[in-house]
């Protein structure tokens, strides 16, 4: 094997068992870390802007650190299963009410643009089962084709169970007004996230505000168009397996 399939083969293993983030300073946590600045210069797709057919779709996040997040930084360092308010998780604009993180998904489009996320969260004191959309534009600068520039445009958060009405949501997670589950974004914050590696099937992106993601291709349709247009289409229950 090169020493790019070693590299990732170790990085795979790791990410298959070690959730918890750099924050947690374990030795995975920090060989995880090291991994990512060793398969950095070995990508195959260097200016991954130029590559619309390699970073299309929907890309699952196997590995988070998640980054200083506008809205508060208490979720900073951490990955899987940390609780925080959903207010950090928003950029500031959702409802202040427990929220754990269980894993999310990159959508793009090259196409229209969209630069979207559609993550699983437990919400509110009864933990409930929800997605949640964060919705954004992306564009390219010459002068960096490793870098989105992105620009958020909202947030929305549903139930994972396509039978509860937005109304017993709401109450079920603790919010007087379903309303306040969605927001716009006037200004819109705008971002960049540098793609560290890139080949058919793995992707790590290194957010501007921290974060380290590391993320492998999936089939899944892109959800965060296609909900919206037919509820049917949504994230699997099996990604609140285990929650």
């Amino acid at each position: 094997m090169s020493s790019r399939d070693t590299l990732l083969q170790e990085l795979l293993r790791l990410i298959s068992t070690h959730k918890e983030g750099f924050k947690s300073g374990t030795p995975e946590s920090k060989r995880i870390d090291a991994l990512i600045d060793e398969l950095s210069p070995l990508s195959p797709y260097p200016n991954a802007l130029d590559h619309p057919e390699v970073f299309r779709g929907h890309w699952a996040a196997d590995y988070h650190n998640i980054g200083r997040l506008v809205g508060g930084a208490a979720a900073k360092d951490e990955g899987i299963g940390v609780t925080v308010s959903l207010k950090v998780f928003s950029m500031g604009r959702l409802p202040d009410i427990p929220s754990t993180f269980l894993g999310n998904g990159l959508e793009i489009d090259p196409q229209t643009g969209d630069y979207n996320f559609v993550a699983q969260f437990l919400l509110g004191e009864r933990r409930i089962p929800s997605h949640h959309f964060s919705f954004a534009k992306y564009h390219r600068r010459e002068e960096n084709l490793r870098r989105f520039f992105v620009e958020f445009t909202g947030f929305k958060v549903v139930p994972a169970d396509a039978s509860m009405s937005m109304e017993d949501f709401a109450h079920e997670i603790g919010v007087d007004d379903p309303a306040l589950l969605s927001a716009e974004l006037q200004p819109r914050p705008k971002l960049w996230s540098e793609v560290a590696y890139m080949d058919d099937q793995v992707r790590v992106q290194l957010g501007q505000l921290g974060g380290h993601y590391v993320m492998l291709r999936t089939d899944r349709p892109m959800y965060s168009i296609e909900y919206f247009r037919d509820p049917d289409i949504a994230p699997p229950a099996s990604l609140f397996r285990g929650a």
